[in-house]
This record gives C-alpha cells, sequence and structure tokens, in this order.
C-alpha cells in the first residue's frame, strides 16, 4: 500500500486545489469509457407546500408577535393595531410576490409598508395627525426613552407600531414564499415577541405566552401538512388534514392547560434568590446642568411649596434608598377623595401638568384627599405621593389636592414618644464622637428644640458647595463635615435627617420642589425648583418637611445662571463669593432601553448557542450514525462489514467535494491520479459484491476493505489543510445523501451484468 498522500489531490475539472466544489460539468473518465450519469444537481430547499399555505402559517406567529407588541400599551386598540399591522404586512409580501415586474413590486412593497404605519397613525391621533406625523413620531421615539410600558397609545406610537409589526408580517411571509423557507418564516416574528414580552404587564406574561405557543404549533402544523411528498407528489388529501388536526386537538389543549399550570407553580418562572421588587434602591438623578429648563407643572395654592414626589426612608449604613416597590403602601383613591381620614383638611393646591414626565405626580405633605377625572391614580401613603397606575402624565392633566395644614411648634415640643411602628425610622448606626459632643450641647426641653438647634447648627456654620446630587453619606463622613464645616446640599440635608434619627425622632429625605416662578395667580415650576429637604414625623401630624437654607454656599464654576436659585437671605462663604446651588431631583430614568439590552443580548446568546449547536451538530451526528451502521454491519455479516467500509469512504469523498454519486467504484478511479490502496479498494469491493469473490466473502476479505477504508480517509485528510478538514467535518452532504442508501443497494440486484463487466 502507498503512502503518498498527494494521489488525492483531484485533476483539474474535479474539484480544484483541495478544496471541496461541485462536480464538473462533464465527467473526466478514463480512456475509452463513457460517463453513464450525468453530474447530479443539488437540492437544497424545504420541502415546499403553496405559497399561500406558508402566507397563513407565518402569520400565525407574526401574530401571536402583534398580541406581545400591543401589550406594551395601555389601550386595547394597540393589540388591534398590531394585529392589523402584521396581516397587512403579511398580505403586502403575498402579494408582491405575485406581481410579475420586480420594479412594480419594489414600489408596492415602500408604498405599502409606508401606508401601513401612516393608516395606523392616523386612526390612533385623529385626521389632524396626518399634517404632522413626523413631529408625533419624534416625541414618541423620545418618551420611549423615558417612559415605562404600560404607556398611552398615541399617534406617534400606533403610527411607530404599524411599521414595526408590519415589517414583522412581511419579512415572515417573504421568507416564507419568495425564499422558500417556510420555517424560518415562522421563526423570525418569534424574537419580536420576546423583545415585546419584557414589557407586558406580569399578569398577562403567562396568558400572552400560551398565546405565541399555541400560535407556532398552529403555524407549524399549516406549514408541514400541505409540503409535498418526497417523490413530488401533492400533499396529504384536505380530509386526512382535518382528521389529525382534530385528533391533536385535545393534547394542543392538554399541553396548554399544562404549561399553564407550569407557570402558575413556580416551577417555569421560580422567584428570583434577589427579586428588585424586595429591594430598597439608590435613586437615579440628573445634574442640572443635564436639564432642559422648562415648565414642569403650574400650581394654584396658597403656600409656595413643597411639592413632594417622594421620599428616602431607608439608610442602609452609608446610601439614603428608596424604599422597594413592595413595601409601598399603595391605596386606591375611593369616590370621595378621602386617602387619610386621620388627618383635617387645612391646604388645598391645583396642580396642572406642562412639561413633567414620569408616573409620579407632585403631591402637598400629608395628603388628605385627592381630586381627579381621567387616568386611574393610586395614593402612596408610606412616601406621600401620587402614581399614575399606568402610562405616563400628560400635559395638560389636572388634579385636585386637600393636604393637613402646618402644626404649631408649641404642638411638636409636647411629643417625645412615639410608637413602635415608627421605630424604623430611627434606625442607624452609633454616632461619631463629633455628633456626641454636638448632641451633648443641644437643649432637652424636648425632642424638637434638641433636633431645632442642631439643625441650626449645621444650616449656620456649614458651607454648601457642590452639586445637590444623592451622594453616599457615613457617620464618619458628618463627623468629617462637623469639623470642615463643608459639604453638598445634599449632604447638609442628610446631615440633618441623620441628627433627627440619632436623637430619636423618626427622620427621612423627602425630595420634590419648594416655590416656584409666580405668574399672575399660579406658580410655574422649573426644574431649578427642585429641592431636598428633612422629614420628621410626629403622631397626629404625619411626616412634616421641615426646608432651611445654609447661611453659606458656594457652587462649582462654569455653572449655568439659568439654572440656580437665587434666595434673599444666602451669603457668600467666607472664601468664595458664589451663589447657592440647591438640588433638582427628577423622575428616575425608565428602565426599559436597559431591559431591552439584556433582553436582545439574552436572545442574541441563545441564537448564537442555537447557531453553534447547529453547525456542530452533523460531526456528532455522523460519528452515532457510524457507529450504528457498522454495528449493524456487523451483525450481517463480511458482506455488510464490505459495503460499510466502502460507504464510509465515499460518504467522507463526498463531505470534502468530490460528490460523483453516480459513479462505480471502477469509475471513480479515473477521477484521481492513479494509486494503489484506491485501485485495491475498488476492485476488491467489486469482486465482492459482483464478482468472483461474493460467494467466497470471509473475515480476511472484510478486514482487508476496512483497512483500506481507513488508511484513504486518513491519507485523503492529510492532502488538505487544516480549514478544509474543518469544513468537512461539518459537511451535512454526506448525511442528506448517503452513499450506501443510494449506490450500493441497488446494484446488488444485478450482479450478473456487474460480474460479466469485471
Amino acid at each position: 500500500m502507498s503512502d503518498d498522500t498527494t494521489a488525492f489531490e483531484p485533476q483539474p475539472g474535479a474539484a480544484g486545489n483541495g478544496v471541496p466544489a461541485e462536480e464538473p460539468a462533464a465527467d473526466t473518465t478514463a480512456e475509452g469509457t463513457t460517463p453513464e450519469v450525468a453530474a447530479e444537481p443539488e437540492v437544497d430547499e424545504e420541502p415546499q407546500a403553496s405559497p399561500l399555505r406558508s402566507t397563513i402559517a407565518s402569520l400565525c406567529t407574526a401574530v401571536a408577535a402583534g398580541v406581545l407588541a400591543g401589550g406594551i400599551f395601555t389601550d386595547v386598540e394597540a393589540r388591534v393595531y398590531a394585529i392589523l399591522a402584521a396581516l397587512l404586512g403579511g398580505g403586502l409580501a403575498y402579494g408582491a410576490y405575485r406581481i410579475k415586474s420586480s420594479i412594480g413590486s419594489n414600489i408596492a412593497i415602500v408604498a405599502g409598508l409606508f401606508a401601513i404605519g401612516l393608516l395606523f397613525g392616523v386612526a390612533a391621533g385623529g385626521p389632524d395627525s396626518l399634517t404632522h406625523l413626523r413631529a408625533l413620531v419624534a416625541q414618541a421615539v423620545a418618551q420611549a426613552h423615558l417612559v415605562r410600558p404600560p404607556i398611552a397609545i398615541t399617534g406617534g406610537f400606533a403610527a411607530l407600531l404599524g411599521w414595526i409589526m408590519g415589517a414583522v408580517g412581511f419579512v415572515a411571509v417573504w421568507a416564507a414564499v419568495v425564499l422558500k423557507r417556510p420555517s424560518i418564516g415562522l421563526l423570525l416574528p418569534i424574537p419580536v415577541a420576546i423583545v415585546a414580552a419584557i414589557s407586558v404587564s406580569q399578569t398577562e406574561q403567562v396568558v400572552d405566552g400560551l398565546i405565541l405557543l399555541v400560535s407556532f404549533v398552529i403555524g407549524l402544523g399549516i406549514s408541514s401538512g400541505g409540503r409535498e411528498l418526497a417523490g413530488g407528489s401533492d400533499g396529504l388529501p384536505l380530509a386526512f388534514e382535518l382528521r389529525r388536526a382534530a385528533k391533536a386537538l385535545p393534547v394542543l389543549a392538554a399541553g396548554t392547560v399544562l404549561m399553564g399550570f407550569l407557570a402558575q407553580s413556580g416551577i417555569l418562572f421560580p422567584r428570583p434568590v434577589v427579586a428588585p421588587q424586595y429591594q430598597a434602591q439608590r435613586p437615579k438623578t440628573e445634574p442640572l446642568s443635564a436639564v432642559q429648563d422648562r415648565v414642569l407643572f403650574d400650581v394654584h395654592s396658597q403656600i409656595s411649596g413643597p411639592w413632594v414626589l417622594g421620599a428616602l426612608d431607608v439608610y442602609d449604613g452609608q446610601y439614603w434608598l428608596l424604599p422597594s416597590f413592595h413595601d409601598a403602601d399603595l391605596r386606591d383613591i375611593p369616590a370621595n377623595g378621602i386617602v387619610d381620614s386621620s388627618l383635617k383638611p387645612g391646604l388645598d393646591a391645583v396642580f396642572t401638568i406642562r412639561g413633567q414626565t414620569g408616573a409620579v405626580l407632585p403631591a402637598l405633605p400629608n395628603t388628605v384627599g385627592i381630586l381627579a377625572s381621567g387616568p386611574r391614580l393610586d395614593y402612596d401613603a408610606r412616601s406621600g405621593n401620587i402614581r399614575l397606575v399606568e402610562g405616563e402624565i400628560t400635559n395638560g392633566f389636572s388634579y385636585h389636592v386637600a393636604a393637613s395644614n402646618v402644626p404649631a411648634i408649641a404642638d411638636l415640643q409636647k411629643i417625645n414618644s412615639w410608637p413602635s411602628d415608627d421605630q424604623k425610622y430611627t434606625e442607624i448606626p452609633t454616632p461619631p464622637p463629633g455628633v456626641k459632643a454636638l448632641i451633648a450641647k443641644a437643649p432637652t426641653t424636648s425632642k424638637w428644640d434638641q433636633w431645632d438647634y442642631l439643625r441650626r447648627y449645621v444650616l449656620d456654620n456649614i458651607t454648601a458647595g457642590g452639586a445637590g446630587t444623592p451622594v453616599g453619606i457615613t457617620p464618619a463622613r458628618v463627623d468629617q463635615i462637623l469639623t470642615k464645616k463643608e459639604a453638598t446640599p445634599y449632604e447638609i440635608v442628610a446631615t440633618e435627617t441623620m441628627l433627627a434619627r440619632w436623637v430619636g425622632i423618626p427622620a427621612r429625605i423627602g425630595y420634590g420642589f419648594d416655590g416656584g416662578t409666580k405668574v399672575g395667580d399660579h406658580l410655574e415650576v422649573h426644574p431649578k425648583d427642585g429641592a431636598a429637604f428633612p422629614e420628621v414625623f410626629f403622631p397626629g401630624f404625619g411626616w412634616l418637611p421641615v426646608l432651611g437654607q445654609p447661611a453659606h454656599a458656594k457652587v462649582a464654576e462654569n455653572s449655568n445662571p439659568n439654572l440656580q436659585q437665587f434666595h434673599q437671605g444666602v451669603l457668600p462663604s467666607q472664601d468664595i463669593s458664589v451663589t447657592l446651588f440647591l438640588p433638582a431631583v427628577v423622575p428616575p430614568e425608565s428602565t426599559f432601553i436597559e431591559q431591552l439590552r439584556n433582553t436582545i443580548l439574552v436572545v442574541l446568546a441563545i441564537l448564537a448557542a442555537l447557531a453553534l449547536l447547529y453547525f456542530l451538530y452533523p460531526a456528532v451526528a455522523k460519528l452515532v450514525l457510524r457507529a450504528r451502521r457498522r454495528a449493524a454491519a456487523r451483525a450481517a455479516g463480511p458482506r455488510g462489514r464490505v459495503v460499510q467500509a466502502y460507504a464510509e469512504w465515499r460518504d467522507v469523498l463526498t463531505d470534502y467535494g468530490y460528490r460523483h454519486t453516480s459513479d462505480t467504484p471502477i469509475m471513480l478511479l479515473a477521477r484521481f491520479p492513479e494509486d494503489e490502496d484506491h485501485a485495491e479498494l475498488a476492485w476488491l469491493v467489486t469482486r465482492a459484491l459482483w464478482g468472483d469473490l461474493q460467494d467466497e466473502i470471509d473475515e480476511s476479505v472484510a478486514t482487508d476493505a476496512e483497512e483500506l477504508s481507513s488508511t484513504l480517509k486518513r491519507r485523503l485528510a492529510q492532502a488538505h489543510p487544516i480549514t478544509v478538514r474543518g469544513v468537512a467535518a461539518l459537511s451535512r452532504l454526506s448525511m442528506r445523501e448517503p452513499f450506501a442508501v443510494r449506490r450500493l443497494e441497488a446494484p446488488l440486484e444485478r450482479p450478473k451484468e456487474m460480474a460479466h463487466a469485471v
């Protein structure tokens, strides 16, 4: 046997420089012979159903994706818009497919997709939106970065939804009908549905997921039921398909019920070890330099503030945190508007939203009642804010808030003990030495007098400087502030709050707005009016915001004067003559984009893993098939071992691109340079299967065939670069058309002819 690996470099016109290639147009055979069979073209298309059936199947998952995409919005008609847009997009693809002219087809596609978004934008925004749809879409894009779903459907959002879902339906049907990949058309809308599912309310996720599952199964059944059979004949009869579908309905119903049960039981969606809704969160703020100056809301009231948005009432030893959503005390607002009957109304204010975004509305401290018409509102008795149950605030929304009056100092001086339920708001680490020394100087006539002395000391002696954004503040930092007598506005407020807790008064940091610009009979509140302030709790009077201004202040240079607050009585510090910079607390940014990004990354990772499995699958599958075939060959005896040994050699040739599957073993010799091993194997197989050895095959003949096959496979691999070897290992060609099935079994039926030829 020869070890010359170069013997398997193909001749010109065979596979070209050792790289797998298709068969040449004309066979190169031995001298004096004529090729019996021409090269067979490769067919790499899925079995096809009719275009209409493929369209309907693809639209099943596209419609399910529309159901989930519409769930991002509060209005039911959003789901209708999304479903109709997917159907119109799919119908457009089917119609464009039937247009003979390519130019006409392209024009129809572009015009049709644009018309779908335009149609739903006008349907949601009214006829007037037709003239300024571009502005509505731009506004919707800007709001998508700021608000949390579910949100109200507007003309801009409806147009975007129409374009997106129309494109989804179009691409799904186009892949199924034009590209003739019905399975891809069925799968394409699923990633869109997964991305949309992250923004659907938790109560609807299970139902929407089941809708997606059932739609996929139905689409799969429609697509596979009408595919052509292997011989090119028509698909299964309609009556048979209907009977099969009827038999499958109980199984589908049982599977749906099981999936619903598993979803409710927590097996499919187990509770996370760390759940964000159970964790206190750090506030997300934005510096004034990054805020666009605008009117956030108008206020008609007999007082000038503060206008409360919420509170930081959890202290972890370093940061003041927002309470977890799970710990919020949300209350439905009854018909009479009363949310706290324990307090007596004394103050009121009418708020009108102008440019504020988000879902939290400004309110008065210690709200007693709320009167509003329009979106559904909840009142958080813990933080004192008002929030929309669904969607975001819209400009022009107006509501009336009544609150308790401000108590007299003498009333507060009478209170020196608090119920045990309020003790959690006094939790704080041990005070540092500097704080202990300062507390020792405070009067002890009452808790109020004690804390009032401490907070006034801070305001009179600590110079405010820098931005008012929340930062970590530890007891050691408070000690440093009292020593260096300089801190940011937020640190000053946090120090006042921590001093209140150290003397035993329940305290927290409130945030919102204070004051505003007087315009006519109302105040216009801007971002620069944002403020943070200590809030202390006194039984019978609720949470009381205590506002104060530092006596001295300084800010960083190059600050924007249009976003500064100027207060009478605030003096420059001794070392720099600048004005006071107070904090602006804005609603936290939406996490929708972050969630969308994370979901896309997860989906991409899953798709990458699936793609990797798809490409690596042939290597593993061929090993398994080879082991099974060898076991079957051993069970069949020496003749089966010879067939299997030669079939493995031909399958390897096929994977390397030498797909001369119509050649007999002897005919194949002419396509390669002369090689002793190859010739010996070809003649051995020919004689054993169809010639003089077919009645004398024993174990030694089978062993010789296996050794020759193994040697040829090894030398063929060595004759190619490592990249080509990798491609051959992952090739699916030999799996699609295994040599033994079609090339060796058929000739066994005519041994006399082959024996005569030999």
